[in-house]
């Protein structure tokens, strides 16, 4: 009898040093193809307010049009309306039925191509809300794996410690009493330290089309934003202090309260490259920049209400 005990206790052992190895280990990947479908990419992804735009020189686009407030002359520049906007400038004082139809044609124009440059905004900030929420998704699933795993160790190890005290009383001779003492304080301390890997869980999430890498990379072109959405994120003008662009702001709110400083390399391939195996934490960094930038760009409407405002009051 006493050897069987002996055996069974040198089995709690053994199962306690398995658990503390499997603790140290890099934690399951979970890869599907129905995670890595990029179901929000846009089935149309025509640029609809032109091929390129005006990119001149800011100071002397200003200097050229001294008429015209910068907001609204850069909003102009933005949405390829200058020219009916300077047309419109020229017949203020006109008060002929032809001048009259003739302004009316102009805000027409105006007001068409800003309409088309609120669906480009819908567009792209729809595109990052469900990025967004996609990899939310994922970081609430992998949240709840990993939740229900501690939850489940940490019950087992209460069990392990209170029949391991019950053993270590009820056993009087040594041999045995020490080996129910380690065995089954190795076993409680392997099913403690399986709860402080809590990110064992990982999912394989690939994004060829990363809406975050050219606003972190702040590339010249883009087969995301189109031009218009690129201007507006780089001219300084747009921001509230005017000396530091949107996209600037962007990823200086990013270093600071995301990623939290300087990301490594393989930090920064994984966010802003094609992606990799992402913890549930790293999930919730990425959701996060995705409805940063998600929020910088609807806010790209007031912008236009500004322009289509000033428009208004020139009646």
């Amino acid at each position: 009898m006493t050897f069987i005990k002996t055996v069974h206790f040198h089995l709690l052992a053994i199962g306690g040093c398995l658990l503390l190895c499997n603790a140290c280990q890099t934690g399951r990947v979970i890869s599907s193809s129905a995670v890595n479908k990029n179901y929000c990419a846009p089935a149309n992804t025509t640029i609809i307010t032109g091929t390129s735009v005006l990119l001149e020189n800011t100071d002397s686009l200003i200097s050229a049009y001294p008429g015209i407030p910068v907001h609204e002359l850069l909003m102009a520049n933005a949405t390829h309306t200058l020219a009916p906007l300077q047309q419109l400038q020229l017949l203020r004082t006109d008060t002929s039925l032809a001048g009259r139809v003739k302004k009316m044609e102009l805000k027409q124009i105006i007001q068409q191509r800003c309409l088309l440059a609120t669906t480009e905004i819908g567009s792209v900030a729809g595109e990052l809300d469900c990025e967004g929420e996609k990899t939310d998704q994922l970081a609430r699933y992998l949240d709840n794996i990993n939740s229900k795993r501690n939850t489940h160790f940490t019950v087992a190890s209460i069990i392990v410690g209170a029949i391991t005290t019950v053993a270590s009383v009820v056993i009087t001779k040594d041999a045995p009493k020490n080996a129910a003492a380690i065995g089954g304080g190795l076993l409680s301390a392997g099913l403690g330290a399986m709860t402080i890997n809590a990110n064992r869980k990982k999912v394989k999430l690939l994004h060829p089309r990363n809406p975050l890498r050219d606003t972190w990379y702040d590339t010249t072109a883009s087969s995301i934003y189109s031009p218009f959405i690129r201007y507006m994120l780089h001219e300084q003008h747009f921001s509230n202090s005017g000396k530091v662009s949107l996209a600037a702001s962007i990823r200086e709110r990013w270093l600071q309260f995301d990623l939290r400083g300087t990301p490594s390399p393989k930090e920064t391939r994984l966010y802003f490259g094609d992606g990799g195996v992402y913890t549930a934490e790293a999930l919730h960094t990425r959701a996060a920049m995705l409805n940063e930038l998600q929020s910088t760009i609807r806010s790209l409407h007031q912008d236009l209400q500004q322009l289509l405002q000033y428009l208004q009051a020139m009646e």
